[in-house]
């Protein structure tokens, strides 16, 4: 499959486009116009990675080859669409968003013990369909080209798969985040033929009664072991979603959670870090020490040479250590994602429990300016805001205890501290 590459809206790279083809599984490029001399290297430099013995596809597909779930098929027209946002950010030095997270309801069947959705008080309604339209339309004006549904969970909305229609329209990336308890096989074909690519499902332990135990209910790992099989027969690409913490680290529990995933024929595994957030807001000892953060990537690419490309391990550890492109990505939150809640909240990232106003009264590109422009979000971090210190102690500890979630940043007094950026501080330095 040939895809041409071509970025009208971008004046610097109006005489200037290439072609992507997918041959065996190696990504051919070729130029054209005056300024391929110019432009062409870097790009070739970046298709060559994917296809390489590094970093082969997880997926093949009629509409490109899928080398993360993160990442929108090769080559594709939500790539080129990726490729442009990529381009004003990294060439351009524009402050552009390449994914959201759009939570669409707050109804869930579960009662996760660290939910990050969960607030003292009860969110308001529900975005309606017209609203949540907006923001999606809003978002791929602006640039996105990933849009994540989170929740609550997503498949208890009625109306899920015209979303992820609308998406799949928009030539953006169309992703669900699910708990798998409503993924029958019935409703994997009918998201698979609306337009999704992928189902991220959560599973927190390879040990049944443990997953059950820490989403509060019996029967819930089954749910996921059922809805893997579901979504793969449907034909969607899957990833197991699941964090670390420094006990699971000691119990190597993430190589466990691979020998399912290869055995359940999942494509990607995502591990986050756990973060003081939501329900755990108060508890900050969850957080990974250094020594673990490390662990678990070491543990991550060992696991990554094991299986060599019959699945892919991503860590939320790996963003933040300054490895190779990881520096490009760092904090993600106000700097290549945002979240938005299924009340209209608009916030750095679904981790992050500070918002910038509602969708409902505001635009996307309104909100989004609004953060990147903020003394603690107008720079690049190489950590993660919320496991670092400096941050919390200004942002998150003075929010009021019984304060519903997110709160207004606006509420929290404003002031410019060096200490915000890990890389000016020399305390947050030593604990990258």
């Amino acid at each position: 499959m040939r895809v041409h590459y071509n970025f009208p809206d971008i004046p610097q790279m109006k005489d200037f486009s290439f072609d992507v083809e997918n041959v065996n599984d190696k990504l051919i490029t070729k130029f054209h116009g005056s300024k391929a001399f110019l432009f062409g290297p870097p790009l070739k430099l970046y298709f060559s990675y994917y296809g390489s013995k590094r970093l082969r596809p997880v997926m093949k597909r009629e509409d490109g080859n899928i080398y993360s779930l993160y990442l929108p098929p090769i080559p594709s027209q939500a790539h080129v669409h990726h490729m442009e946002t990529l381009i004003r950010n990294w060439l351009f030095k524009e402050a552009r968003p390449l994914a959201v997270t759009v939570a669409v309801t707050s109804r869930c069947q579960l009662e996760c013990v660290h939910c990050s959705a969960a607030s003292p008080h009860k969110a308001g309604p529900d975005m309606s369909r017209a609203e949540i339209e907006k923001v999606i339309n809003e978002s791929v004006k602006l640039g996105v080209s990933n849009i994540t549904f989170t929740g609550g969970e997503p498949l208890l909305r009625n109306d899920i798969e015209e979303l992820v229609a609308l998406v799949a329209q928009l030539n953006t990336v169309a992703l669900i985040f699910t708990n798998a308890m409503a993924l029958s096989e019935k409703k994997a074909l009918a998201l698979k033929e609306a337009g999704l690519t992928a189902v991220f499902i959560s599973l927190d332990s390879p040990e049944p009664a443990e997953h059950d135990r820490l989403r509060g209910w019996k029967g819930s790992f089954q749910a996921v072991r059922e809805g893997v099989q579901n979504a793969i027969r449907a034909g969607l690409a899957v990833c197991l979603s699941t964090y670390a913490t420094n006990e699971s680290v000691k119990k190597k529990a993430l190589s466990k959670i691979t020998a399912l995933a290869a055995e359940w024929g999942v494509h990607e595994i995502s591990v986050f870090d756990a973060i003081p957030t939501g329900r755990l807001i108060q508890n900050e000892d969850i957080m990974l020490t250094e020594g673990n953060h490390l662990a678990i990537c070491k543990e991550a690419k060992e696991l990554n040479r094991r299986y060599n490309g019959r699945l892919r391990i991503v860590t939320q550890s790996w963003t933040n250590t300054r490895s190779g492109i990881a520096i490009l990505i760092g904090c993600i939150a106000g700097h290549l994602q945002f979240h938005v809640t299924s009340d209209g909240e608009f916030t750095p990232c679904d981790f992050t429990p500070l918002t910038f106003g509602n969708v409902k009264s505001n635009s996307v590109k309104n909100l989004w300016r609004k953060v990147i422009e903020h003394s603690a979000y107008n720079h690049h971090c190489r950590k993660c805001r919320m496991q670092t210190a400096a941050f919390r102690k200004k942002y998150i500890e003075s929010i009021p205890s019984d304060a519903n979630l997110p709160y207004p940043i606006a509420m929290i007094e404003m002031t410019d501290s060096p200490e915000l950026c890990p890389r000016e501080t020399e305390l947050i330095t030593r604990n990258l």
